[in-house]
C-alpha cells in the first residue's frame, strides 16, 4: 500500500458517561448511537459530541447535553423560517448585499459580528479546537442572530415600510459555516486513544 490512508487523525479522549465512568458492558452503562439518533437527531449526537470537548480530554455524556443540543438545532430551524416567511426579493436580488450606507445599525453590528465569528472559528478549526469553534457558534447564533437580530428584524418588519436586510443571503452565510462544520465532522477520518 503506498499510499496514507489518511493525511490528518484527531485523535480525542473517551466518551464516559454522566458520572464519569468509562462506558462498558459490565457497569451497564453504554449507549447505543442508532437509538441516541432515532430519539434526538443526528445533528444533535454530533453537536453534543463536539461542544465542551477539549482536546485530549475525556468528555461525559449526558441526556441532558443531547437535549440542548436537540433545542439548538430547533433554533436554528425556527430561525430559518422566520427567515424564508419573511422573503421579499428575487434568488438574484438575495445575491447582492446592499451598499453600507443602506444597512441599519443592527445589520452594521451583525455583519460586523459575523466577520468576526468567521476569522476566529477559521483559526480554531485550523489548529483543530473543535470545541471551541462550535461553542463560538452557538453563542453566535442563539445569542446574538436568533435572541437579538432577529427580535430586532420583527420589530422592523411589524413597523412596515423599512427596508429590511437580506435575511435569506445572511441566514445562508450565518448556517454555512455550521452547516460545513457538522458535515466535516461527521466525515472525519477519527481515531481514539482507547
Amino acid at each position: 500500500m503506498d499510499k496514507k490512508p489518511f493525511s490528518t487523525v484527531f485523535i480525542h479522549g473517551l466518551v464516559r458517561d454522566a458520572q464519569g465512568r468509562k462506558m462498558s458492558k459490565s457497569l451497564g452503562n453504554g449507549i447505543d448511537p442508532l437509538k441516541v439518533i432515532e430519539e434526538f437527531g443526528a445533528d444533535a449526537l454530533r453537536f453534543a459530541l463536539t461542544t465542551g470537548n477539549a482536546p485530549g480530554n475525556d468528555m461525559r455524556f449526558a441526556d441532558e447535553k443531547i437535549e440542548a443540543a436537540r433545542n439548538f438545532a430547533n433554533k436554528l430551524w425556527n430561525a430559518s423560517r422566520f427567515v424564508l416567511m419573511n422573503l421579499t426579493e428575487s434568488d438574484e436580488e438575495l445575491l447582492k448585499l446592499p451598499a453600507d450606507s443602506e444597512l441599519a445599525i443592527e445589520d452594521k453590528w451583525i455583519l460586523s459580528q459575523f466577520n468576526n465569528l468567521t476569522k476566529e472559528v477559521t483559526e480554531n478549526l485550523d489548529k483543530f479546537e473543535l470545541g471551541i469553534a462550535v461553542q463560538k457558534l452557538y453563542d453566535f447564533i442563539w445569542d446574538l442572530f436568533c435572541d437579538w437580530f432577529i427580535e430586532l428584524a420583527k420589530i422592523r418588519l411589524q413597523k412596515g415600510g423599512e427596508s429590511v436586510f437580506d435575511y435569506a443571503k445572511f441566514t445562508q452565510d450565518i448556517q454555512k459555516p455550521g452547516v460545513i462544520l457538522l458535515d466535516e465532522l461527521s466525515r472525519a477520518p477519527v481515531t481514539t486513544n482507547n
